[in-house]
């Protein structure tokens, strides 16, 4: 398809976590050349209450201030997939990918990632082929910011492109958290699932003492996915492949400034499509 005189469109995919809410911030108000659209919001059913605060309240905020829509999309709750699947009244595997040790050789290794593209990516562009006609381009907005530009990916698909605005304009993640507090906005918490593998131990025990619930239920799929179907070796959602109740207490006995929230989220920098965390 010929995409040389089709109009393009800017859209951001947003994550309601730090750098994705200070980039549509920033857009909105006419700090970079273009300005959104339309922002995507794609729910897992799993952040942290936090985020689902900060989202209701950013939503209220931006129609407000701006006359802006943010649309909430969803393919489903990745935590209850994880369960049903588990329990096989689910067939489809849900993409988590867990980490997994042989009992025998002490082999580690960890299972195949799917849930970015399942529950972040391709609702957000199933969207978008409902918001612009067939054929116009579009420039997809991601929120990740100078320090994590190692996390950058070019899209997969040619009528979509990928754009960082943070990156190009060099905007750090001190510099989101900063220009939240310059302009006396609420800073949020990091969007990220709480079932996620990738987390640091700080952002482990994070849970743990901020979210109480979302943690003992963390601690319930880790321990029943030990036994995974077609997985011959056990599964954990720790990296260090040991049930994750036995991880805390040792985080507890040791920690160090492990609360701090600026050294929180190192993890996610192996997220590789850049939409998780954001």
């Amino acid at each position: 398809m010929n995409f040389k005189n089709k109009k393009e469109h800017h859209i951001l995919s947003l994550g309601a976590g730090t750098q994705s809410t200070d980039l549509l911030l920033r857009g909105l108000r006419g700090e970079f050349d273009k300005i959104p659209t339309h922002a995507i919001f794609s729910d897992t059913g799993n952040e942290p209450k936090g985020v689902y605060t900060y989202l209701e309240w950013l939503i209220t905020y931006v129609e407000k201030e701006y006359s802006f829509t943010i649309d909430v999309v969803s393919a489903g709750n990745i935590y209850e997939d994880a369960l049903a699947y588990l329990k096989g009244t689910r067939k489809r595997y849900e993409g988590v990918p867990y980490y997994t040790k042989n009992q025998k050789t002490g082999k580690k290794g960890i299972l195949r990632r799917q849930c970015t593209g399942d529950y972040k990516i391709r609702p957000v562009r199933r969207h978008i082929r409902t918001l612009v006609p067939k054929g116009d381009r579009v420039s997809l907005w991601l929120g990740i910011s100078y320090d994590e530009m190692q996390r950058m990916k070019t899209a997969n698909v040619k009528w979509l492109s990928h754009r960082f605005p943070l990156i190009e304009n060099r905007i750090r993640r001190i510099d989101c958290i900063n220009n939240f507090k310059v302009n006396k906005i609420p800073v949020p918490v990091r969007s990220s699932c709480i079932i996620c593998p990738y987390h640091s131990d700080n952002y482990w025990l994070w849970i743990y003492e901020n979210e109480p619930n979302n943690f003992e239920a963390a601690v319930s799929l880790d321990e029943q996915v030990r036994n995974y179907p077609g997985i011959k070796d056990e599964c954990y959602l720790h990296r260090t492949c040991r049930p994750l109740k036995e991880v805390i207490v040792d985080l507890l006995k040791g920690r160090e400034l492990a609360s701090q929230q600026l050294n929180m989220f190192p993890e996610l920098i192996e997220e590789c499509e850049g939409v998780c965390g954001i």
